[in-house]
């Protein structure tokens, strides 16, 4: 008997069984379960006689079938295994050259999100023995106030922040922090200044995530009354986000002749190709820059154009996504001097999808995204003009000091007057690694979600 006839034998049992169950279903009650709660050998059985997780998964290659990017590359569907629960199956649709989808707990479902904030980032290390992490940055107010801060070294036990020092016998705690978690994160804007550089007024920006627009609103604001002359982004630390807040920081920062130009061209798979063609007359969609309205419009669309001719992005390997993304969509109308770390590498994009009545949310991959010269960014990821290693794990200085590595080239290369691309960095900081020797970094630090 071949695959394909074995598959479509199991469907026809299922569905008999599901006819049973109907009938019975006054005294049988069946319950889904996550993909990390452990089930007994009976009642792994009992799930796949019965179908427990059939219908949440038909739902999932429906929705994938009609807007993964690489839905070509998807199994037929009288191949799959519907029994499987839905984290594991989704995982089985994916294409080999999907390296972001994916699926996480609905929070209209059960009433939780998978990602929870602390109020502080941080990247984890051992030397095989002791697990410790250093703080990169606080956002807490109430951590701050307790004093919490950038390089302080820590172990994390419940509601319970310990600092500690380093010592011949392992991590030796000094201080806690107590204190209900978790705290909450203020705002994505973690810094910004403005710095007199000779005859210039530069502006310096840390943004951490591209989420709600009104974070950003203020500082434009602040930095377009200010008549900025320079802009330095700090992107190390951002993963990614909103596409409409990317393109609404891009939008501020670019110069006037990119108004009403393309900031972002994006391409699906054939079904919903075919659907915007029926809909546009175009397989892609297209977003353009905006003419600022410099705080004249209705509340909550101000869009203040800073109208520069170059900016300096500092980046580090996690900088992702829509980070990536307002780099190459701002290079074919202004110079966009990169400093710090090859970014991440993800020139695609995706939704959410979610239905209530399940339990799992999908993030699949849907689009693929290019500039106005059809330029995207490949899983290589940007390359830096200036290169300046260990930017987001070097804690030395303060985010914002003139003297922090990464912001002091941009700085110096301000003060130089004229860029020369491709050049070596001014200073070199030193990783944690690298300052304590034997060290390593235990996965990725805390700011990433993993794709």
């Amino acid at each position: 008997m071949s695959l394909k006839q074995r598959a479509m034998l199991r469907i026809v049992l299922i569905r008999m069984l599901k006819s049973s169950i109907l009938i019975f279903g006054s005294i049988l009650v069946f319950n889904s379960c996550s993909s990390d709660e452990v089930l007994s050998l009976d009642e792994q059985h009992e799930s796949k006689i019965l179908g427990a997780y059939d219908e949440e998964c038909r739902w999932v290659y429906a929705q994938m079938n009609h807007d993964y990017l690489w839905r070509k590359d998807m199994p037929d569907s009288l191949a799959c295994d519907y029994t499987t629960d839905p984290v594991t199956f989704f995982k089985s649709l994916l294409s080999s050259k999907d390296k972001f989808s994916y699926s996480t707990h609905n929070s209209s479902y059960v009433g939780t999100s998978d990602f929870v904030k602390y109020g502080f980032e941080y990247q984890e290390y051992t030397d095989g023995n002791t697990n410790f992490a250093q703080v990169l940055y606080v956002t807490s107010p109430k951590l701050k106030e307790r004093g919490l801060k950038r390089g302080d070294l820590v172990q994390l036990h419940d509601n319970k922040i310990i600092l500690g020092v380093l010592c011949s016998n392992g991590f030796e705690s000094r201080d806690t922090i107590e204190g209900s978690s978790p705290f909450e994160q203020t705002t994505t804007v973690y810094l910004d200044s403005i710095y007199q550089i000779e005859r210039k007024k530069v502006g310096y920006m840390c943004y951490l995530q591209f989420n709600n627009k009104k974070d950003l609103t203020n500082v434009l604001k602040h930095f377009y009354e200010e008549q900025i002359d320079e802009l330095v982004l700090d992107l190390r630390y951002n993963p990614g986000g909103l596409v409409s807040t990317c393109k609404y920081l891009s939008n501020s920062v670019i110069s006037e002749n990119g108004y009403g130009e393309i900031f972002q061209q994006c391409t699906y798979n054939d079904i919903l190709s075919r659907e915007y063609f029926e809909a546009t007359g175009s397989e892609k969609t297209f977003n353009h820059f905006r003419i600022p309205n410099n705080g004249k419009g209705l509340p909550g669309s101000e869009l203040y154009g800073l109208n520069l001719k170059r900016i300096f992005v500092l980046t580090s390997k996690y900088s992702a996504s829509a980070s990536e993304a307002l780099i190459i969509s701002l290079k074919p109308f202004m110079s966009v001097v990169v400093i710090g770390e090859q970014t991440y590498g993800k020139g695609v994009g995706s939704w959410t999808i979610r239905n209530n009545k399940y339990k799992y949310q999908l993030q699949p991959i849907t689009m693929q995204y290019y500039n106005a010269k059809m330029e995207t960014v490949t899983t290589d990821g940007i390359p830096v003009d200036y290169y300046v290693p260990d930017g987001y794990s070097t804690t030395k200085r303060n985010l914002g000091d003139v003297e922090e590595p990464l912001l002091k080239t941009a700085l110096d290369l301000i003060k130089m007057e004229k860029l020369v691309m491709g050049g070596n960095a001014c200073s070199r900081s030193v990783a944690f690694e690298e300052q304590n020797e034997g060290f390593k970094a235990i996965g990725k630090p805390s700011f990433w979600r993993d794709y």
